[in-house]
This record gives structure tokens, sequence and C-alpha cells, in this order.
């Protein structure tokens, strides 16, 4: 997997900082991925679904520093100030018409990933909105293609 136009390299303290600052435990291979791409745009910028629909990345949020949508300010502006998201899923990457990529840090769904469809938003019913993509951060990253 290749990534374009990255923000400033993180340290694996510098992620430590910012679990802390959320209160969120990321996943290893997602710290791994983001020591070594801090946001940017996938070289393979489509997501296949099981069906065969492609979705389109826009771009990964970067962490800590500026150059893209930054992960924190998301969480802050989805989860805290206006409540999109529930408990326990942090967006870390958008698609083309404004959806989000998140990753579960719940207990039961550790490290799977959701796709975030704003078009269907139901604060009443969560389900109406989340898709589960993957099991894993990885799985996820594999699934991505030209």
């Amino acid at each position: 997997m290749k990534f374009l136009q990255l923000s400033k390299k993180l340290t694996y303290e510098e992620l430590k900082e910012v679990e802390n600052q959320l209160g969120v435990s990321f996943t290893p291979n997602f710290r791994d991925h983001y020591v070594k791409y801090n946001g940017g745009y996938p070289v393979n910028r489509n997501y296949l679904w099981p069906d065969g629909v492609k979705t389109r990345i826009n771009h990964f949020f970067s962490i800590r520093y500026k150059g893209f949508t930054q992960l924190e300010e998301a969480y802050m502006d989805l989860f805290v100030i206006e409540q999109i998201l529930p408990v326990g899923f942090l967006p870390f990457a958008s698609d083309d018409g404004g959806d989000f990529f998140c990753i579960s840090t719940l207990p039961d769904k550790y490290n799977a990933i959701f796709f975030c469809d704003m078009h269907h938003y139901d604060a009443e019913i969560f389900e109406n909105y989340f898709t589960q993509l993957s099991i894993s951060f990885n799985d996820f990253i594999e699934n991505l293609i030209d």
C-alpha cells in the first residue's frame, strides 16, 4: 500500500498522547499504519464492497498535524459537538461524498471498520447509517483497489 501527500511524520509517543486526549485505544495495526503514513491519499483509492460496488476514498485524516482533515477535530465535531457518531467509533477517512470510514474501539467489534453513510443519518437508530465493512483495519486496507 502506498499513500501520497502525507502530513508530518508521527511517533508512537505522539499517538499515545492523542489516544489519551481522546480517551481511546488504537489497535496496533492502526498505530503502525499512522506512524508509516499520517493521512494522505491512498494510491488504491477505492474500497470494494462484497457486492462489487466501489466507494472512492477522498483522503485519510491526519493525526496531530494539519494537512488534511485532522482526526482529532473530526472526532470532536462528529462525536462530542454534533453527536452524530455513537460511542466507540473513530472516524479516520472520508469518501468523496462526505461520508466517513470509522474504526471501532468497542470491545465486541474492536478494530472492525464501519462506513458511516451520512445520507441515511438517523439519530435514533445508528444501524440505519452504519455498515460494517471489514473485521479489521488490515482487512480494510487490503480491500482497497485502484
